[in-house]
């Protein structure tokens, strides 16, 4: 199929995510994770932690990968369209939004440029967002000459029953070599021309050794159902053991999805809450865990462990209604909660006992636990994870505390609109 062609409407795509969505390769024997750890100086008590989301992701874990953290939107941003402008042979990039003004405007100058110096492209957006987004991103790829392809379109008819079932994954992978993950959109508010403008806030990770081949091997699923497509080989994306280590970090890909036998996501954020036994540090602008997530975040806390939580405090006041009908469990328990300022922060990090971090596109909601296509990566390295800690501190020095005797303090009419507010949480 020629480069310049759209793939939004082929046929030939399978008709289920489920389907589409089967299982990767079979994956490797699990390795000796004492050893590994103990290289890499980890704590031998993350071995179970390991080997539970080795079967959970099916995927290994894998050395000699660099993970950089990019706090801005101009860093996230910038470094994404240099590896673009920088690419030669081919770009990989899925994203749920894709606004095609803003920073819009300068991907997609930068992906036409690569297109005419010869470089295959293809980009994939979530078929809801995509037709959602204004001006159109659909038509400014198309008017680029860009390829692409929509989840789960709604105009399309046998695509309808599974409108509720979005793809919220934010991949992009440069010449099968340099990744990007993290929870950056290509949005309009999370960048300004002007520097000293205050925007909306994220996380998101440069990431290049093996692990960028989990990356391209999503996309790659992905793509297929949506479009149709196999994507083989270079150019790609190379195998894990055909890419140069870069790094110290080991990482794994967590590709999380409604069609998996077992809740990838929800089994990660468990496993961990049960490991830690010092301190866990959660950071996602929608937390509204279920009964069993907060039943394992008081178990921690039972073991004395320090939780602290960190939502942004200008949320949506329907968003922040339902995380206010679930944290006063939470909060019961002993957790620490702190309303963070603006700007608004869209970051979905999680740290456990300052060895261990889990970051991505996943959420503390059931439309990430149960509908979402999610994609995260788990990291065991103290120098990645005291980098993110930064950010953690920065935080809670500017945020607000906001106890468990402050919520009992609020009317009960208030506390009646959380609770109810709790039981749409899927649909929002």
């Amino acid at each position: 199929q020629h480069p310049s062609q759209t793939f939004h409407l082929d046929q030939n795509r399978p008709r289920h995510p489920a389907k589409s969505h089967s299982r990767q390769q079979p994956f490797k024997q699990q390795t000796e994770c004492n050893t590994t750890l103990d290289v890499h100086e980890i704590s031998s008590y993350y071995i179970p932690l390991a080997k539970s989301i080795h079967r959970l992701a099916e995927q290994s874990l894998i050395d000699g990968n660099e993970i950089e953290p990019l706090f801005t939107g101009n860093t996230a941003y910038n470094a994404m369209l240099e590896a673009i402008a920088n690419s030669k042979k081919s770009i990989v990039l899925m994203t749920y939004i894709f606004h095609a003004d803003g920073i819009g405007v300068k991907f997609i100058s930068e992906l036409r440029q690569a297109h005419a110096r010869g470089v295959v492209i293809r980009v994939l957006l979530d078929g809801v967002m995509a037709h959602l987004t204004r001006p159109s991103v659909v038509h400014a790829l198309r008017n680029a000459g860009i390829p692409f392809a929509l989840f789960n379109s709604p105009l399309l008819a046998r695509q309808f029953i599974f409108l509720n079932l979005r793809s919220h994954r934010k991949i992009c992978v440069v010449d099968g070599r340099i990744g990007f993950t993290g929870g950056f959109n290509i949005h309009r508010d999370y960048w300004s021309s002007n520097p000293d403008e205050a925007v909306h806030q994220d996380t998101h990770f440069r990431v290049t050794g093996p692990i960028v081949a989990q990356l391209s091997t999503v996309f790659v699923n992905e793509w297929l159902y949506s479009s149709g497509e196999t994507l083989r080989g270079e150019p790609w994306f190379l195998e894990e053991d055909e890419i140069p280590h870069e790094g110290r970090v080991l990482a794994r890909g967590i590709a999380a999805g409604p069609n998996e036998q077992q809740e990838r996501l929800r089994g990660s954020y468990l496993t961990a809450l049960n490991v830690a036994q010092k301190s866990v540090k959660i950071m996602s602008p929608y937390f509204i865990p279920d009964e069993v997530l907060i039943a394992a975040i008081g178990d921690a806390i039972n073991r004395q462990v320090e939780v602290d939580i960190f939502i942004p405090r200008n949320n949506s006041k329907i968003l922040l209604a339902a995380t206010m009908g679930t944290i006063n469990e939470i909060l019961g328990h002993g957790a620490r909660l702190w309303l963070c300022p603006p700007p608004f922060n869209h970051s979905k990090l999680m740290i456990v006992d300052d060895q261990w971090l889990l970051m991505g596109s996943g959420n503390w909601d059931e439309r990430s636990l149960r509908l979402n296509f999610e994609f995260n990566v788990e990291c065991y390295n103290a120098l990645l994870v005291n980098k993110i800690n930064t950010l953690f501190r920065t935080h809670q020095n500017s945020a607000t505390q906001f106890t468990y005797a402050e919520y009992l303090k609020r009317p009960f009419h208030h506390r009646l609109f959380d609770g109810c507010t709790r039981i749409f949480s899927p649909f929002l």
